[in-house]
């Protein structure tokens, strides 16, 4: 049996939990009280070594709902033994109740359960082995509100893990879309002319079909990239790449680039941008010239991709929701005109204090 690797991330272990195992000290507590004999100190010490060792696994792996599951078990039947033996063993049950929300990973129904069967294990091992008293009742009353806080705690890790993860999925699906879109939208175009020039110049068409090895192996690169997160993107490289490609497809290319310096999270944003605007002109605009131009005025970046193409309705597909949603992580605006007499005119504005991507 392979054990678990020790959880990192959003689901590292809550170290300070661990100080909460400080009440179980009770135990020796009650043993040093009544000058308990040797016999009694040693298994009083097992007890308290058993549930150090479960209580830090639930700690450590709390993200792991089965491990947990099985700690509060372990719990149950150590709180029972003791319980039996020692009325002080009733403390247990107050550690089910705690750890019990995360065995069912915040389920109402599961972690009620648990907490209410502590709860009632509680009343009745005090019930069943020793004479009446108040302060079980007080234990029961605090493994019920711990229970019911911990659940809501439970609850929002839960839903925040959700939400990560669904951010995460739309980042990757952004990156990749924008990647292999530019990538063989151009790839389309090289092989199609490649395919024109194979029996006039073979010379220029091999050459052609070099450069499609060539995007295809750097594309690969970048989807590895993009899907670790950690792809920089080079905006004046991406300028580059944009006006080679544009006039492969056979666009006239103004491109004025500024040499403005931001930071990493606007460029790669930015670089992005760029690249979908021009793969929109090269599939949709039938235009025959495109301007690029990148500055940094009034505070901010701007950049600006506009075309003389055929222009009319001014639809949102993926693309340009992708490119939304990256410009409105920084802070920043886009705008889509229609350019007089034809064309479109891409504007996005991203300030220089714009929040992180």
């Amino acid at each position: 049996m392979r054990w678990p690797e020790l959880p990192t991330g959003e689901n590292k272990p809550p170290w300070g939990a661990l100080f909460g195992a400080a009440s179980m000290a009770y135990l020796l507590v009650d043993a040093y009280r009544r000058q308990a004999a040797p016999a009694e100190w040693l298994w009083t010490g097992l007890a308290f070594a058993g549930f150090l060792v479960l209580y830090a696994i639930g700690v450590v792996f709390w993200s792991q709902r089965r491990i947990v599951l099985r700690v509060c078990v372990g719990l149950a039947l150590l709180g029972a033994a003791f319980a039996a033996y020692r009325p002080s063993g009733i403390i247990f049950f107050v550690y089910i109740a705690a750890l019990g929300p995360f065995a069912t990973g915040g389920r109402i129904g599961g972690s009620a359960a648990i907490v209410l069967l502590s709860a009632l294990a509680i009343l009745a091992e005090w019930h069943l082995f020793w004479p009446p008293a108040p302060f079980p009742y007080v234990f029961a009353i605090v493994s019920i509100v711990l229970g019911a806080a911990l659940t809501i705690v439970a609850r929002q890790r839960a839903t925040l893990a959700r939400l990560h993860k669904t951010a995460e999925r739309e980042r990757i699906a952004r990156d990749l879309h924008d990647i292999l879109g530019h990538t063989l939208s151009v790839v389309a175009l090289k092989s199609e002319l490649a395919s024109r020039l194979i029996d006039q110049d073979s010379q220029r068409a091999r050459k052609e079909i070099e450069e499609v090895e060539s995007i295809a192996r750097k594309a690969l690169e970048e989807v590895r990239e993009a899907i670790t997160g950690y792809r920089s993107g080079d905006l004046h490289a991406e300028f580059e790449r944009a006006g080679k490609t544009l006039t492969t497809a056979g666009i006239a290319v103004d491109g004025d680039c500024e040499a403005v310096s931001m930071p990493a999270a606007h460029e790669r944003a930015l670089a992005l941008v760029l690249r979908e605007a021009v793969t929109n002109v090269i599939r949709h605009a039938q235009a025959s010239r495109c301007r690029m131009k990148l500055s940094f005025t009034d505070g901010g970046y701007r950049l600006e991709v506009g075309d003389d193409g055929r222009g009319g309705t001014l639809r949102e597909g993926m693309g340009m929701q992708g490119i939304r949603e990256r410009v409105r992580a920084l802070g920043g605006t886009v705008t889509w005109l229609a350019s007089s007499p034809r064309g479109t005119t891409l504007v996005v504005t991203v300030p220089a204090a714009g929040a992180a991507a």
